[in-house]
């Protein structure tokens, strides 16, 4: 049995979920349901929602959940449309995508799979990082002159674990 999403599909529920999110601990998260919201919002625009996308990801994490999922697409034959509006989600703090048929797995997967240039930046923060002395103010520059900290840390860290992640799902569905 998994605790529940707390699912946002009115106007009112958008201000009250970083309050409700961490008040109740049997939710596993919180997510949108966006065309219901679109239509209590009366938007017709995919912007009409940035607002509520990102409550509901501020929301998450500031109860301590994991970041929110974004919704399914509704366009089945649009697989450009889901992989750019998927990486754009991604990009403001998503991670994953509900799907509506499978055919649209392998866009989701390939949107919120991290890039080798971003494996590459995460691995390099964590070196820099293990070689700066954490006692001095734990800082580091990069040999390309990026600053990091460990503050940064966090982010790389959570992106090998999704790259790992995702690895080993594409492993266990291969064999």
């Amino acid at each position: 049995d998994h605790p529940p999403y707390g699912l946002i599909r009115q106007a009112g529920g958008t201000e009250p979920a970083s309050e409700a999110a961490p008040a109740h601990r049997p939710f596993a998260g919180v997510a949108l349901g966006e065309t219901d919201l679109a239509g209590n919002l009366e938007v017709v625009t995919d912007a009409g929602l940035d607002w509520a996308r990102s409550r509901s990801v501020v929301a998450a994490r500031a109860a301590g959940l994991p970041s929110p999922a974004m919704s399914a697409y509704p366009r089945l034959h649009d697989e450009d449309g889901l992989y750019t509006t998927s990486v754009a989600g991604r990009r403001a703090g998503f991670l994953g995508r509900s799907v509506l048929h499978p055919r649209q797995i392998t866009a989701v997967i390939r949107a919120f799979t991290p890039e080798a240039a971003e494996v590459a930046g995460a691995e390099a923060t964590l070196d820099a990082l293990g070689r700066a002395d954490i006692l001095e103010g734990g800082t580091a520059v990069l040999p390309d002159g990026g600053f990091v900290d460990r503050a940064m840390a966090e982010t790389a860290y959570r992106t090998l674990a999704l790259r790992r992640r995702i690895a080993e799902m594409a492993a266990w569905d291969a064999a």
